[in-house]
């Protein structure tokens, strides 16, 4: 079962990556507006019962300062069945 789910993790990071460069290559052309915003819900979250996961994606303009020291790729992690400890999903989520 681990092949379906390496599968679909590398297939997101492509996409993530053609995303990263349309989005680069649009506002650089000027050509779509700096400030989008994509808002959609999982109906089923594994960490929170009767929950849902929420995913957002946005751009926006911030001074050149906010960026440095920030990871520029997509950051996934993998995972597993099991639900996370309280801990470990972080105090902002």
């Amino acid at each position: 079962m681990a092949e379906p789910t390496n599968f679909r993790m590398e297939r997101i990071q492509k996409l993530l990556n053609e995303l990263r460069y349309e989005v680069e290559r649009g506002i650089m052309e000027r050509e779509i507006d700096e400030t989008i915003s994509y808002t959609f819900f999982v109906p089923i979250s594994q960490a929170i019962p009767e929950g849902v996961v929420k995913c957002v994606f946005q751009t926006r303009p911030v001074p050149r300062y906010v960026a440095i020291g920030e990871a520029c790729e997509p950051r996934l992690r993998l995972v597993k069945g099991a639900a996370m400890a309280p801990a470990d999903r972080g105090a902002g989520s």
